[in-house]
């Protein structure tokens, strides 16, 4: 009787999720707007997608490919190459029309104010505006 190599019984490991973005998300120190900390190393600003509603921010990546990659025999990569994305969902609706994002040292940051509508507003009487 012939015994089955060792590696051939040996369990598939499960399959990983999607590399997704990853984000730091917090309100800003007044808690007037929300912003959100994307790394996305290697992407150049027209590789970067973003996606207002009131009350959802889409961020996608879609890299192009270097020239200089084609030819590159790998062994081991974990660098993500193809398309990214992630949806983040407010508690309160924004105001589209003022989110403002920048890259900066790899890192995408999004500033997204609430909506005036949302926001709270404390008036004292008494007191001139």
């Amino acid at each position: 009787m012939m015994q089955q190599s060792s590696w051939l019984r040996r369990p598939t490991p499960p399959a990983l999720p999607p590399p997704q973005l990853t984000a730091d998300i917090y309100e800003t120190a007044g808690g007037e707007a929300y912003m959100i900390e994307i790394p996305v190393p290697g992407r150049k600003p027209d590789e970067i997608v973003i996606d207002v509603t009131s009350d959802t921010l889409t961020v996608s990546t879609r890299p192009q490919r270097a020239e200089s990659e084609s030819d590159r025999k790998y062994i081991q990569r974990e660098q993500p190459v193809g398309a990214l994305s992630r949806l983040f969902e407010f508690p309160e609706e924004i105001d589209t029309d003022q989110v403002q994002a920048r890259l900066e040292n790899g890192i995408l940051k999004i500033h997204a104010p609430k909506a005036a509508a949302g926001r709270r507003k404390v008036i004292r009487l008494g007191q001139s505006a």
